[in-house]
């Protein structure tokens, strides 16, 4: 389920369940704002953008690195 460079297939997972599945392709969380997280991939250089929703990813964006 999603890829280091493609974090889309973790949309409608659950977030807790989730979480340890990005971290396990090595995105680290960078920083939270209300419901919405990013995620960065230091050696792929992939940024995702996260938004959680009644405790399901509801949004998976990829963004450039530099929003990271």
């Amino acid at each position: 389920m999603g890829s280091s460079s493609d974090l889309s297939a973790f949309q409608g997972a659950r977030a807790g369940q989730a979480e340890t599945g990005i971290q396990n392709l090595g995105y680290e969380l960078i920083r939270s704002e209300g419901l919405t997280s990013c995620w960065f991939n230091r050696s792929t250089g992939a940024c995702a953008g996260i938004t959680t929703s009644e405790g399901r990813y509801s949004s998976t964006n990829m963004l450039p690195a530099g929003d990271c």
